[in-house]
C-alpha cells in the first residue's frame, strides 16, 4: 500500500513538473496577432502582445481631428516583421527591480512606489539600458518600439477600426488625460483596451520610442526606424495625463530632447519576434 501511494505521489509530481515545463516553454514562433504571453526577466514578468506584419496609413489620416503639422503628410508604412509590444506601460516596480532605483518624482499618495503606477522621469538613454538588461535577464531581444510599430499597434494593426483614440471614439473610455486625471497618474490598465488588448496607448504617460524626431515625407516607408544621433530629439507617443484630447490621439507625436525627463514621460517595451 505504501509503495502504491509513493508511486502515485511520484506520478503526481512528475505531471505537475511537466505542466510547469510546458507552460514555461510556449513556442513563441507560432504566435498569432493578439496573442498575449508573459515573459519572465529575472524577478519581473512582462505581458507582451504579438503584432503580425502588415501595412497601414500613418499620421494625420481622416479620422484624426485636430491634427498637428508634425503629423502630416500621412503616408503608407510597411512593417515586414512581426514583433511583440508591452500590453502595459512599464511600471515603477518593474523599473526599480531591474535598475535598482525609481526615478519617478510621483510615487503615489504615500510617497512609496505603487506596483502598477507607470515609471516616469526617464531619459531615452536610460531606457536603452533598461531594455538591454531585460534582454540579458530574459534571453529575448527587448528594445523600444519604433515609432511606426507603436502607431500600428495603437491603431489595432489588422484589427484597426479607424478610431481617433487607441480603442474608442470616446476619449474618456480609454485615456487618463487632462479632463479626467485630476492632474494625477493612474495605475496602468485602468481604462478600456484597444482591439489588441493594449492599455493606455492614449494618455497616462507619453511613451518614448526608438526613433529620432523627423518630419514625415509623402512616400512609402518600409520598416522605418530613424535613429541618426543620440544627441538629437527623439519621439514620445500617446500623450499624458496632462494632455488635452488632441494630444492623446493615435497620431499624436512629441519631440523630446534625449537628456530631458519629466513626470509625464515613461515607456512601453517591444521585443523582437522569435523565429
Amino acid at each position: 500500500m505504501k509503495l502504491k501511494k509513493s508511486l502515485q505521489t511520484v506520478l503526481a509530481m512528475a505531471l505537475a513538473f511537466a505542466m510547469m515545463f510546458t507552460a514555461s516553454c510556449t513556442d513563441l514562433s507560432k504566435a498569432k496577432e493578439g496573442d498575449i504571453e508573459t515573459i519572465s526577466a529575472g524577478d519581473i514578468d512582462i505581458e507582451m502582445v504579438y503584432v503580425e506584419p502588415g501595412e497601414f496609413r500613418m499620421g494625420a489620416t481622416a479620422e484624426q481631428q485636430g491634427t498637428n503639422p508634425n503629423e502630416v503628410p500621412s503616408h503608407d508604412v510597411q512593417i515586414t516583421k512581426g514583433y511583440w509590444i508591452g500590453q502595459f506601460e512599464v511600471t515603477q516596480e518593474q523599473w526599480e527591480t531591474v535598475m535598482g532605483h525609481n526615478p519617478s518624482l510621483y510615487k503615489g499618495k504615500d510617497g512609496k512606489a505603487e506596483p502598477k503606477l507607470p515609471v516616469t522621469d526617464v531619459k531615452w538613454s536610460e531606457c536603452q539600458i533598461f531594455v538591454n538588461k531585460l534582454s540579458e535577464l530574459s534571453g529575448y531581444k527587448f528594445r523600444l518600439p519604433t515609432e511606426a510599430e507603436w502607431e500600428y499597434a495603437a491603431r489595432g494593426a489588422h484589427k484597426a477600426d479607424g478610431l481617433m483614440y487607441a480603442g474608442s471614439i470616446y476619449v474618456d473610455n480609454v485615456a487618463n488625460y487632462k479632463n479626467n486625471s485630476n492632474g494625477l497618474l493612474h495605475a496602468t490598465g485602468e481604462f478600456m483596451p484597444n482591439k489588441l488588448e493594449l492599455r493606455d496607448m492614449s494618455g497616462n504617460v507619453a511613451e518614448l520610442v526608438q526613433d529620432n524626431f523627423e518630419k514625415y515625407k509623402d512616400s512609402l516607408y518600409v520598416d522605418p526606424c530613424i535613429v541618426t544621433s543620440d544627441t538629437l530629439p527623439h519621439v514620445a507617443r500617446g500623450g499624458s495625463y496632462i494632455s488635452g484630447q488632441t494630444g492623446v490621439r493615435t497620431a499624436s507625436r512629441e519631440s523630446i530632447m534625449p537628456d530631458f525627463s519629466s513626470m509625464t514621460i515613461g515607456l512601453r517595451v517591444a521585443m523582437d519576434a522569435v523565429e
